[in-house]
């Protein structure tokens, strides 16, 4: 099966993007970091690192833009580069200068947790991944460990107990509308992680709700998508300050609570151009219920989750 991490987009024509998140969080430290280095190829063709950082009740966000030619792929270990950052599977450095702000990063990570794959589910996608879809999407490490410093504006972060994260999407276009959520440090249990996203997809021959979540419980993965028979309902809060997933599949439920205080601007890819505004907080309060059939139900709790809502009523 295809390793998750490589890159894709080798032969790519526009319009096509290619990216990855690329996060780390640590409760002790009350620290949250989300990296999205990519490609864009569209009227105008980049590459690009934008972040998303909550550390102490301080948010910082922004992107930096390079040339295309900038973007590079090496072999042993298999790297992805541009101009002072580098990410492979074993970490992350990079020196990220942008107006006032100086993020200095060496992070290293710990082995992944994968999902399973199969020919049937080659990824989160399912069957889906033999279909050219306007938006794909990757999980590559549900959890890792994650040791190294971060330096803000001179201040240096120890991270001794991080938790990371890391995933993929690849395509033309964003969904016009999606809920998406992550967490994997939760009180409660500290190896469990979940992963879900409810997403309008128009494939133009068929318009649908697609669903993908994944709730890993330290020992088993529990996964809900529309390729099993999985039903999403998305309920959004009267204040839109959170909103709640509830999902159900063969004998067994998913109810998510999500916040999304202190979200950070950030750039997606919308309709052919990589200049469209969303709203991510890597600092989210994220509770969720899992129900298995003649198993006492799992409650769990995070501040460390990261989550975004765009366009949904």
């Amino acid at each position: 099966m295809a390793n998750r991490f490589d890159f894709q987009g080798l032969k790519a024509k526009a319009p096509y993007f290619e990216g990855w998140y690329v996060k780390t969080s640590d409760a002790k430290q009350n620290f949250s970091l989300a990296l999205i280095p990519g490609i864009a190829l569209f009227d105008e063709e980049e590459s690009f690192v934008q972040y998303n950082l909550f550390y102490k009740g301080k948010s910082l966000s922004g992107k930096i833009t390079f040339p295309l030619e900038a973007f590079e792929v090496v072999a042993a270990p298999y790297s992805i580069l541009m101009p002072l950052f580098v990410l492979s599977e074993t970490g992350v450095k990079a020196h990220l200068v942008d107006d006032d702000t100086d993020i200095l990063i060496d992070l290293e990570f710990g082995d992944f947790l994968r999902l399973k794959q199969d020919r049937y589910s080659p990824s989160i996608m399912g069957p889906f991944e033999y279909i050219k879809m306007p938006c794909s999407h990757d999980v590559v490490s549900m959890r890792h460990d994650v040791k190294g410093t971060v330096v803000i504006d001179g201040e240096t972060v120890k991270i001794d107990e991080g938790t990371g994260y890391i995933e993929k999407d690849r395509g033309s276009t964003f969904p016009s509308q999606y809920v998406w959520a992550q967490s994997n440090q939760f009180k409660e249990n500290d190896k469990s992680s979940l992963f879900l996203s409810v997403a309008d997809i128009d494939l133009k021959i068929n318009h649908f709700t697609g669903t993908i979540a994944v709730f890993h419980d330290g020992a088993t993965e529990h996964r809900f998508a529309t390729y099993l028979g999985s039903k999403a309902e998305v309920i959004v809060n009267d204040d839109q300050l959170g909103y709640t997933v509830k999902l159900t599949g063969q004998n067994k439920s998913l109810i998510v609570e999500v916040s999304l205080l202190n979200g950070n601007d950030l750039i997606a890819p919308m309709d052919d151009e990589m200049d469209y505004t969303i709203k991510e907080t890597v600092k989210a309060d994220i509770t969720l219920t899992f129900k298995e059939k003649n198993k006492n139900p799992l409650h769990l709790s995070s501040e460390h989750g990261a989550a975004e809502r765009v366009n949904w009523k």
